[in-house]
């Protein structure tokens, strides 16, 4: 493959990774249904922190489309994704094989984002084609 392709590559893969983060975060500021969710699920002042969490991963999202302040950006979505799976999908109390089911995609899905927040953050510091900088 022509190294002249691999800053494409680059940028697809942070817009299509950035768009999930990005629509994410703003279902969380709008969707009242994330809350209500949250507040089934026990999570203390539930409007709040899916306000704030949305932010979050909104924010990050944006940092790692951009290729700008990308270390700040993922850690907002670590930090934001990894504790949700544990608080809002813990799919080893359910009895329910279906509920289990779903709620286990959703918590493997927030800790596989979580991952890749983290490999994010680790090149971070390297330079990004494409990008507005560091």
């Amino acid at each position: 493959m022509p190294e002249s392709i691999y800053p494409w590559l680059h940028l697809i893969g942070r817009v299509l990774f950035a768009s999930f983060l990005i629509v994410f975060g703003l279902r969380h500021l709008f969707s009242p249904r994330i809350a209500e969710y949250m507040q089934l699920k026990g999570i203390p002042g539930p409007r709040v922190v899916a306000w704030a969490t949305g932010l979050m991963v909104l924010v990050g999202g944006g940092f790692i489309l951009l290729g700008w302040h990308r270390f700040i950006g993922a850690g907002l979505v670590f930090l934001a994704l990894f504790p949700s799976g544990w608080a809002l999908h813990p799919f080893w109390t359910e009895s329910e094989p279906a509920v289990r089911q779903s709620e286990m995609a959703h918590f493997l899905k927030a800790l596989a984002i979580a991952g890749a927040s983290l490999l994010v953050a680790f090149y971070g510091n390297t330079a990004w084609p494409l990008s507005l900088g560091r």
